[in-house]
């Protein structure tokens, strides 16, 4: 799987999950925990454009990221 963020900066895992931890492990000064940056994620989104993204698990966060224009796959 392979995704761009909106700075242009591509991504690639073999699941969702993966994506999290890869998006995750870009941040200059990372949340202690997956959780926190999935928390932290959620309320940069919602400032940035109103988004809300799910927290309950990696794989529902990336898919509101995708649906939310924050994440475009890429073939």
């Amino acid at each position: 799987m392979r995704y761009k963020t909106i700075d242009g900066v591509i991504v690639e895992a073999e699941s969702l999950h993966g994506i999290a931890e890869e998006l995750w492990g870009q941040v200059m000064v990372p949340e202690p925990s997956l959780e926190a940056w999935m928390r932290q994620s959620a309320d940069r989104a919602r400032l940035w454009n109103g988004s809300i993204l799910s927290t309950t698990s990696p794989e529902e966060h990336i898919r509101d990221m995708i649906s939310a224009g924050l994440l475009t796959p890429l073939a």
